[in-house]
């Protein structure tokens, strides 16, 4: 200090000193236009004043909250930046290799608001597809795409009273553009003031059992057609291999309980009918202990009737592929080829086309009681080969129970596919249920080409390892049918990067109770999953019911929703179906309107 008073005249230390002695004027209590201390000075004033004495003032800036001092110096920043790119910026900052990009705070009309537009360009390519019918034409470079993406779970525009399918739909990108979840997330994300009325283990489900002999069959209706299985296709071989044909042009319909008028009419004329369902619905309830991915049903229940429905567009519509494998395919791969989202929609077209191929269109199809309920009629859609059966099933009752529900035997009316039947089929026997498996990625020690002759044994027990869940509810869809063999197919891709052609390369042939023994579903446990469920909810008042998979854990959960819950959903799928269809040009986008 004195070597800096030697260098300093006197005037600059009385400047200093004085700086050194400067003090901060107190703050007014009684000034209020502005902050800082009052212009003239209040000596009087000599309160101490703290946060509380300025929240009036608050509503002067544009903070919605007090966080940590900003740190303007280089190292801070340089501090944000190397944060920002990690993807762990503060919020109003850019995420990403963008770096250090700060937001401009909202004004008071935006306040709240952030006009961030994160999703991903769509695909040029798109296509017009049909509203009902996963027939999927597609319109210059979208129709490999809407061919893969128009597949199973479209709902028709269907009339109670009558069963016509009215009306066209403009499609983009089929269920891909009502943004399909992927398959580890929730098929359906739960609110707060839902009540969760029951959760199930899964493991528990194996101890419900039912004397599957006291089970009583009807036949009420036989709709559609009828075709004869081809046998040739039996005899195919890895060495002479078949290429699956692809049938765009036909229509594909797996609609909802509530929208089949067949199942409503029966459950309103027939008193003695508790239940109305489909075969797909019940199988997933009763495969439901080999899941791993999530997946919802809808139960409701009106005056002491039970419908057993699936959301338009939910995950039971598609089929999954390797989903109980050691090495599933990776979720965080969406836009691959080999995501689960494309391998299931790759595998229910491989499902549909291969159940067309199979058949010997030269012996005619046999006539039933109707045609096809789900026929548009409208002399453009052919509908695919395939017969509906509607079958009254009866559950014996449990003698012991003490709930008089319990004790009487319990009705349920399903409607059920069956795919062909054998040529020596007589008093329904030889119902045949066709369905494929398919190869994505072969490994260098495991490829159907090299395996499937030799080691057929071991390429099943693999597929029973990878595909439990599917080949659970394939089985109990054959039961519940009534159909006594399963016809297994063996389809890999022409090249492992091309998802759209494929190859037959073997089929094989199972009877249905035998496969069911040895993949261990039996037909005690199958009843007895279902009339436990339906005793349950029975035990509720009348209202709407969702029962949901974890994704996460091998947990059933069935909540209590509103009656207005999943409709938005429809609805705008309703209001895109009668939105009028407009030309594309090549590039998907709308082409403007030639003079005339």
């Amino acid at each position: 200090r004195q070597a800096t008073f030697f260098h300093l005249g006197s005037s600059d230390v009385l400047k200093l000193l004085a700086m050194v002695d400067f003090k901060f004027p107190p703050l007014s209590k009684t000034f209020t236009e502005s902050w800082g201390p009052p212009p003239h000075g209040e000596e009087d004033f000599a309160a101490k004043i703290g946060i509380c004495d300025f929240v009036e003032h608050l509503d002067k800036f544009p903070l919605t909250k007090i966080g940590k001092i900003c740190d303007f110096t280089a190292s801070g920043q340089r501090w944000m930046q190397e944060k920002g790119k990690g993807g762990k910026g503060p919020k109003g900052f850019g995420k990403g290799k963008g770096g250090f990009v700060p937001v401009a705070p909202p004004k008071n009309d935006d306040e709240g608001f952030s006009l961030v537009d994160s999703r991903p360009l769509t695909s040029k390519g798109n296509g017009k597809g049909r509203g009902g019918a996963s027939r999927s034409k597609g319109k210059g470079k979208g129709k490999d795409i809407n061919y893969q993406e128009g597949i199973l779970g479209q709902r028709p525009k269907l009339n109670a009273q009558k069963g016509d399918l009215k009306g066209k739909g403009k499609g983009r990108g089929g269920l891909q553009r009502r943004g399909l979840p992927s398959f580890r997330e929730w098929s359906v994300q739960t609110k707060t003031e839902w009540e969760m009325k029951r959760e199930i283990m899964l493991h528990s489900l194996a101890k419900l059992q039912l004397n599957a002999n006291e089970v009583l069959y009807e036949d009420l209706m036989w709709c559609g057609s009828l075709h004869t299985y081809n046998r040739v296709y039996d005899r195919v071989t890895t060495k002479t291999e078949k290429r699956l044909a692809r049938y765009e042009d036909l229509g594909f319909f797996n609609v909802t309980t509530s929208d089949d008028w067949h199942l409503q009419e029966m459950l309103t004329a027939d008193p003695t009918v508790t239940v109305i369902a489909t075969d797909h619905i019940l199988a997933c309830l009763i495969a439901a202990a080999r899941s791993v991915y999530s997946w919802d049903v809808i139960i409701s229940k009106v005056a002491g009737k039970i419908i057993i429905d699936k959301r338009n567009g939910s995950q039971i519509d598609f089929l999954s592929v390797n989903e109980t494998a050691q090495d599933p395919p990776n979720v965080e791969d969406k836009d691959s080829y080999n995501g689960p989202v494309r391998l299931s929609q790759e595998a229910s077209c491989i499902n549909q086309n291969f159940s067309q191929m199979c058949l010997d269109r030269e012996a005619g199809a046999k006539e039933l009681d109707a045609g096809n309920p789900f026929d548009p009629d409208d002399g453009e859609t052919q509908v695919a080969s395939g017969a509906y059966r509607y079958r009254k099933i009866t559950l014996p009752g449990n003698p012991k129970s003490e709930d008089e529900f319990e004790k009487s035997p319990l009705v349920m009316v399903v409607r059920t596919e069956v795919n062909a039947r054998m040529p020596d089929e007589k008093g329904g026997k030889g119902l045949v249920s066709v369905k494929a498996l398919n190869e994505y990625e072969p490994k260098p020690n495991y490829a159907w080409r090299s395996h499937l002759e030799s080691q057929r044994g071991a390429c099943l027990a693999t597929e029973l390892k990878n595909n439990s869940f599917k080949l659970g509810r394939w089985t109990a869809q054959a039961i519940l049918s009534g159909c006594d063999t399963m016809k297994i197919g063996y389809l890999s891709r022409q090249t492992n990067n091309d998802p759209l052609n494929h190859t037959l390369l073997g089929v094989q042939t199972h009877m249905t109770d035998g496969f069911a023994e040895q993949i261990g579903l039996t037909r005690n446990n199958m009843f007895g999953i279902l009339r436990a469920i339906i005793d349950m909810v029975m035990q509720w008042e009348d209202g709407k019911y969702l029962v949901l998979k974890d994704p996460t854990k091998s947990v059933l959960r069935l909540y209590e929703v509103p009656w207005d819950c999943f409709q938005s959903d429809d609805e705008d799928e309703e209001e895109h179906e009668e939105e009028e269809e407009q030309e594309l040009d090549e590039d998907g986008n709308i082409a403007p309107q030639q003079p005339g």
